[in-house]
């Protein structure tokens, strides 16, 4: 909508005479055009004001009539559209306003098959708004989850008026619907041979070329958008992907950089550039880079998880420790974050502060068994066997019956002197897998006297 529109002399008046209670004639076709706006901009209050003038000083006016039933269904009122869609059939039948309101009824209605008719017969008497139409169209088909159909009349409208962005997008999510990256590439090759200037066109060819692993012919295309609009961070990002995917990681820094004197997000860039300097082995860059970015915005988690998983390669684990508990609070249902700091406490012998992580990470995740496992075998390690026992039993063991929990639970009870317990849980793990036993017998020594205790021979 032009900025004419919001900015428009005929609104500004009709509104003062209304706050002054003046009375002021308007023919009809300016309070068409009065309603039209206050419909458009979701004003329900003033649209019904600007009606109910209209129909006081133009009560028998044709368009004004459609305009109630446009302001009925833009209000939702259904059976008070259909009541005067009814009584203007016949004297309103080659009305273009009145057959796309019908049309729209119909749509609301859920009946997209009829809403498609009514929209044809619009498209027989009406040759100005025929992309307008053949998109109404294209939406029905799509909402027949006819997407062929509804590609076909995107197209339509896309040729009568190349400049329309939504038939346009509308063509990309068919195609995606569909699941046709070619087809969807000849598209936009043709549409750019018609229009060689066309930033989105050119972008969305190089975004398909990217997903098809076509990496220099992406790049290609990004070019040609960053040769139309030079500060298209979007090109430049992906054109940077591009770039990483081919493994030159410093063109991808410094196509990055490019952009960092316009970019308002540039925590994001420093994010990435950071991760390429990784792939460099340039460590102190790719720190550098990190700090910059959490500067830049201190709540972009990822910059601080990548901090910690650096500092973790540089065995500096209190840092490590300390930017993956910061990404936590910024973002407290990330699993991987958990992970990471597990991975990071224990390294450092931080069982307790593991153990409140393991069960926050079980919390979020309950189906993963690595996680249960963790949490037991930190547990046994601090000689928490009781309690070790007691998240076998009422927790893991009703998500996985695996031998890994019985040959910990046995472990436990010959801890706490339950050997009895121990022996059956033992029993259980060679039961359901007796390979592990060596493993297990070196993990646990304890179950080295205990084996010959049961009623099965080793293996």
């Amino acid at each position: 909508m032009d900025e004419d529109f919001f900015n428009n002399e005929l609104i500004e008046n009709f509104e003062q005479m209304l706050d002054n209670r003046d009375y002021k004639y308007y023919d009809s076709e300016d309070l068409v055009e009065i309603i039209e706006f206050y419909i458009e901009v979701n004003d329900s209050e003033y649209a019904k004001r600007a009606l109910e003038y209209a129909e006081k000083l133009h009560p028998d006016n044709l368009d004004i009539r459609i305009k109630r039933i446009d302001y009925l269904l833009f209000t939702n009122k259904l059976k008070e559209a259909a009541v005067i869609i009814k009584e203007l059939k016949e004297i309103a039948a080659k009305e273009i306003d009145y057959l796309l309101v019908e049309a729209r009824f119909w749509g609301m209605k859920n009946m997209p098959k009829k809403a498609i008719k009514i929209y044809e017969k619009a498209l027989e008497i009406d040759d100005e708004e025929t992309d307008f139409i053949c998109n109404c169209i294209g939406n029905e088909y799509l909402n027949l989850d006819e997407v062929h159909s509804a590609l076909v009349a995107f197209k339509k409208a896309i040729k009568f008026n190349p400049e329309n962005d939504y038939s346009f997008y509308s063509i990309i999510q068919c195609y995606e619907e569909i699941n046709d990256e070619k087809d969807c590439i000849e598209f936009l090759k043709d549409y750019i041979e018609d229009n060689p200037y066309s930033e989105a066109a050119w972008l969305q060819l190089g975004l398909l070329y990217n997903h098809q692993k076509e990496y220099d012919e992406a790049i290609n295309a990004f070019d040609y958008v960053i040769a139309i609009n030079p500060n298209s961070i979007s090109a430049h990002t992906n054109k940077a992907n591009s770039l990483d995917f081919l493994g030159r990681y410093n063109d991808a820094i410094a196509t990055l950089e490019e952009t960092l004197e316009y970019d308002t997000s540039a925590a994001s860039t420093y994010l990435k550039i950071g991760e390429l300097y990784e792939k460099l082995d340039k460590t102190q860059k790719a720190l550098k880079s990190y700090h910059i970015s959490i500067k830049e915005d201190p709540q972009l988690d990822k910059a601080w998880a990548n901090l910690a998983a650096l500092y973790d390669k540089l065995a500096n684990f209190d840092e490590a420790e300390y930017y993956i508990n910061r990404a936590i609070e910024l973002d407290n249902d990330n699993i991987n974050y958990y992970r990471n700091s597990i991975y990071y406490l224990l390294k450092q012998m931080k069982f307790e502060e593991a153990i409140e992580h393991l069960e926050k990470l079980i919390e979020l995740d309950p189906l993963v068994f690595n996680s249960w496992y963790a949490y037991i075998e930190t547990l046994i390690a601090i000689g928490e066997y009781e309690q070790a026992i007691a998240i076998i039993i009422t927790g893991a063991l009703k998500n996985f019956n695996r031998a890994e929990l019985f040959y910990q639970l046995s472990n436990a009870y010959y801890h706490t002197d339950q050997d009895k317990l121990g022996d059956e849980a033992l029993t259980n793990a060679l039961l359901l897998n007796r390979s592990l036993k060596d493993n297990m017998l070196e993990i646990y020594p304890i179950l080295q006297e205990k084996i010959l205790n049961i009623n099965q021979e080793p293996s």
